[in-house]
């Protein structure tokens, strides 16, 4: 029994081990095969849904790439327009670039978009338009992709679509409250048909008007002889004030608020003939009381609000509103459900101011102003990342934010325009930024903001530098050819310097040795110079005289003589003082 224990203990060990391999060898082929398999899908939310007829409610496109990052979508989608139209088409959150904004028919009931965007998208339910519906018929209704295409960010634009997944709607009738059976007076033969009953002032009878006054007219027959009429609130009574002879117009007068009834009956000579019953219903008064709120329960952080209409009117019901949002084009809204709610398009986080205008079914209006403001949840926060870095390294950033959310993360080097890339948190709200590659030289800033799966938005995060710079021993080695660099150029220029005042200082020096010489030149053929014209001047004065009977000269004589000398004495010394100012100069 021991050995046959044993051999079952064997054999038992002996498939778990080849289980283990085959599990082994299972999970590595899936992880040989995983990364070059990539798979994105267009989808529609929500994908099934029941709504009255004539109710508005909105569908959006997402796109799930499947951990693959994207950079473009494109797409055309298609109902039946005798089941659905569109109220309006918005641009979701993922991309923000659009070769032309979203379009649709209601007449050919088609939807389509394209856009992109340059940072990329990675993401599992990221909303690439939202449509709001009004519901038409009754029945089911659906929303298919009739064509589609996803782009991949891999530089060559593969289209990565493996599936398109519609959506499938129940459009419930809308309940009809029957009116009180009424008793319908039984004409006798060959009496008059029923009238027909225009008015210029309540032409639609189904409608509500403001007007108190209405003008009510009819065509007689040739063979009317009186009528009769009557206005009460019951829808079927018979006319009892008689018209003899017959009248073919009436103008009824402050008519009461509410629902009335006009009626009038045409005889012949066999007798009263059927009688037609006109609706008047007349509402000249505002509604008494409109006001918006919140919901108590409303998540300020979530951009899509559900505002709170309460209004009353004690005539006829308030169902249509102008919505202005932030001053912006106003839209209508109407409430085909009675609900009170209006759901508003996505806000960006901060102050806003909504105008809604109120309308009765007679088209009286009631206006009234409500504040709120959009809240960022809290702003990503860095984890790890290095403050420097060499610039061969490239460098995994961490941070943490709320779960499964859109995080653009920019970074920028100090001094250039800002970079955008878009990163996914996981569950736990963890995230990862890795540059494309090798970070330049310099100083780079990186903040993020979060955008979570609902579309709400955080605050901005607080900016981590990361300074980029080559390793130690090549900064030692830069910072020693910076230096040199600086060095040997200003020792050069002081060389320079110090040469030049020594060859200015040789040039002085002989030229005032020349200057020196040359004065001394000067100074001495100066002074021969005046000699000379001195002897000259003594021989003339000489041979003057000796013309002379009296051996003298004349006074007139010896004074232009006197005059010459003096002169000559003054020319000498200006000239003699100049050559030696010369030379002060030059020592």
């Amino acid at each position: 029994m021991k050995q046959i224990a044993q051999l079952e203990h064997n054999h038992i060990q002996r498939v778990r081990f080849h289980t283990l391999i085959g599990k082994g060898l299972f999970l590595f082929f899936l992880l040989l095969v995983a990364p070059s398999v990539y798979a994105a899908t267009l989808s529609i939310t929500p994908a099934t849904g029941v709504y009255t007829a004539g109710q508005t409610f909105t569908a959006r496109v997402v796109v799930n790439t499947s951990g693959k990052k994207i950079n473009a979508a494109e797409g055309t989608l298609t109902f039946n327009p005798s089941e659905l139209s569109v109220v309006r088409v918005q641009k979701g959150s993922v991309f923000n670039l659009w070769t032309a904004d979203p379009t649709f028919s209601n007449t050919a009931g088609t939807i389509s978009f394209s856009g992109g965007t340059p940072g990329g998208y990675s993401g599992g339910a990221g909303t690439v338009i939202s449509i709001t519906f009004r519901s038409k018929g009754s029945g089911n209704t659906k929303l298919q992709f009739r064509d589609g295409a996803v782009l991949a960010a891999d530089g060559r634009g593969t289209n990565i679509l493996t599936g398109m997944t519609g959506a499938s709607y129940t459009i419930a009738a809308k309940e009809v409250v029957p009116e009180p059976e009424t008793i319908q007076y039984i004409a006798p033969a060959n009496t008059p048909d029923r009238p027909t009953i225009q008015s210029e002032t309540h032409p639609d009878p189904d409608k509500w008007y403001a007007q108190k006054t209405a003008s009510l007219k009819w065509e007689l027959p040739t063979d009317v002889i009186a009528i009769r009429t009557l206005l009460d609130e019951n829808s079927g009574s018979i006319p009892t004030k008689v018209y003899d002879p017959p009248i073919s117009s009436i103008t009824l007068d402050d008519l009461d608020e509410g629902i009335q009834y006009f009626h009038l009956q045409f005889k012949n000579k066999e007798g009263w003939g059927k009688v037609a019953h006109y609706r008047l219903a007349v509402d000249s008064q505002q509604p008494s009381l409109f006001e918006i709120s919140l919901p108590e329960d409303a998540d300020m952080t979530n951009p899509v609000q559900t505002l709170l209409l309460k209004t009353e009117d004690i005539t006829s019901a308030v169902t249509r509103f102008t919505i202005q949002i932030d001053g912006g084009e106003a839209y209508e809204y109407i409430d085909q459900n009675a609900s009170g709610t209006v759901t508003l398009p996505p806000l960006d986080p901060g102050r806003h101011a909504v105008i809604i205008e109120a309308f009765d079914q007679a088209g009286n209006s009631l206006i009234d102003t409500f504040s709120f403001t959009i809240l960022a949840f809290d702003k990503p926060r860095f984890t790890e990342y290095p403050s420097e870095i060499p610039e061969d390294v490239i460098p995994v950033i961490k941070g943490i934010t709320r779960p499964n959310a859109q995080v653009q993360v920019r970074i920028k080097k100090v001094g250039t325009e800002a970079q955008e890339r878009m990163v996914q948190s996981n569950e736990s709200g963890e995230f990862v930024f890795i540059p494309d590659g090798r970070l330049p030289l310099g100083v780079y800033e990186l903040s993020a903001v979060a955008v979570d799966q609902y579309g709400a938005q955080s605050e901005e995060s607080d900016v981590i530098r990361i300074a980029v710079q080559k390793p130690g021993y090549l900064r030692l080695g830069s910072f020693v050819v910076s230096f040199l660099s600086v060095l040997i150029p200003a020792v050069s220029l002081v060389l320079l310097l110090v040469l030049l005042v020594w060859f200015v200082i040789l040039k002085l020096r002989r030229m005032r040795q020349n200057v020196r010489k040359e004065s001394a030149e000067v100074h001495a053929l100066l002074q021969k110079r005046f000699e000379q014209l001195r002897s000259v001047l003594d021989t003339h004065v000489e041979k003057l005289t000796s013309t002379r009977k009296t051996g003298k000269l004349t006074k007139a004589e010896k004074a232009l003589v006197d005059a010459l000398r003096k002169e000559l004495q003054v020319a000498e010394n200006r000239l003699t003082k100049e050559i030696e100012d010369v030379e002060d100069i030059v020592d």
